[in-house]
């Protein structure tokens, strides 16, 4: 019935005027489908027996498509609804189900809704002692988006790699090519050729442009 009264008021007719019921009847019965259809002519003009305002038409399509122990079997369904994905799915669910439940308290409420979070979101939403739904709702995505979407960040992080420590250029330019001086025949002390190191002339003066290594 929320839909059709969404429609209604898209209708610009408003369903709580007395004097507009006839109307709201006739609208709501000219929409009715297959099963829905024959069932209301057939009480409408085989049975003699009218609907006169929207308050009886929504008991009469009640008592006639929903089943007795439809509220205990949706019972049952919350009962069952528990969190096991993000809690964006899990509220989903929870309120599609609680949408179609009569006459359950505001506190029966939160505590299915507490009770079926994972774990550590339950005890987080029950310590705040949430006192709407709406209120616990908030709380429990509120969680989820500062503990659980900062730990798939950093797992999503790839694994810093070491960087290599810097090379001392000083001590590169200053080694001696002493493969260079062998393959060159050069000397391994002044680094000209001619001569082996020692024979190094410069190597006996002490003047060289290096020591050997």
């Amino acid at each position: 019935m929320f839909r059709a009264k969404l429609f209604l008021r898209g209708k610009n007719i408003d369903y709580t005027r007395p004097d507009y019921q006839d109307r709201v009847v006739a609208t709501l019965a000219g929409n009715l489908r297959d099963g829905a259809a024959s069932w209301y002519h057939t009480r409408v003009e085989i049975d003699q027996d009218p609907i006169h305002d929207i308050d009886e038409f929504e008991r009469a399509l009640w008592d006639e498509f929903i089943p007795s122990d439809q509220q205990q079997r949706l019972r049952a369904t919350l009962r069952a609804c528990k969190q096991t994905g993000s809690v964006e799915d899990y509220v989903a669910r929870f309120r599609q189900v609680i949408a179609q439940i009569r006459d359950m308290s505001q506190i029966d409420k939160i505590d299915h809704f507490v009770t079926g979070l994972k774990p550590e979101t339950q005890k987080e939403v029950s310590y705040l002692s949430c006192l709407t739904l709406k209120q616990a709702i908030a709380a429990a995505q509120a969680y989820e988006r500062s503990h659980f979407t900062d730990t798939a960040t950093r797992r999503s992080r790839p694994p810093r790699v070491p960087e290599p420590e810097p090379m001392d250029i000083s001590q590169v330019s200053a080694r001696p090519p002493n493969e260079m001086c062998r393959r060159q025949g050069r000397c391994f002390y002044c680094r000209e050729p001619g001569h082996r190191i020692a024979q190094c002339p410069k190597k006996r003066q002490g003047n060289g442009p290096a020591q050997r290594m």
